[in-house]
């Protein structure tokens, strides 16, 4: 959803999880919609890139290892995807890397895919609604 961005506190964002575990994606999306998230999930990289082919979202949650595709080679195509597009830098996904391992050199190869912000499993809910609206 792209538009209007005051009161970004009370928008409801379109979504996309991508977790190879099903409990995982059970439960951000419980606390997603909550907040009144609309709200996608995708159990591989692969299948998260075919899934932002079809469909804008707002903000992307990518686990980092899963099979078929990784999320740091998702979030690389997703990014190849806004540039073949020509996305305005203003209108570019939020990529939220959610990882069990953030260390340092971690977190440099997660910001050098494109990732925005990256937070550590199991996250905390509220952070990550802050996150949201940066």
């Amino acid at each position: 959803m792209t538009g209007d961005s005051s009161n970004t506190s009370q928008k409801s964002l379109d979504i996309l999880v991508v977790d190879d575990n099903v409990i995982n994606i059970r439960l951000m999306v419980a606390s997603l919609k909550r907040f009144g998230h609309q709200v996608d999930s995708a159990e591989n990289g692969a299948e998260s890139v075919e899934k932002f082919t079809h469909k804008h979202y707002d903000a992307i949650l990518m686990d980092i290892m899963m099979p078929v595709m990784d999320g740091i080679v998702a979030t690389r195509e997703i990014r190849k995807i806004e540039d073949e597009r020509q996305t305005d830098p203003v209108d570019r996904v939020k990529i939220i890397a959610i990882t069990a391992n953030a260390f340092d050199d971690d977190r440099e190869r997660l910001f050098v895919a494109g990732m925005n912000f990256y937070m550590n499993k199991p996250f905390d809910v509220n952070e990550l609604q802050r996150i949201l609206y940066l």
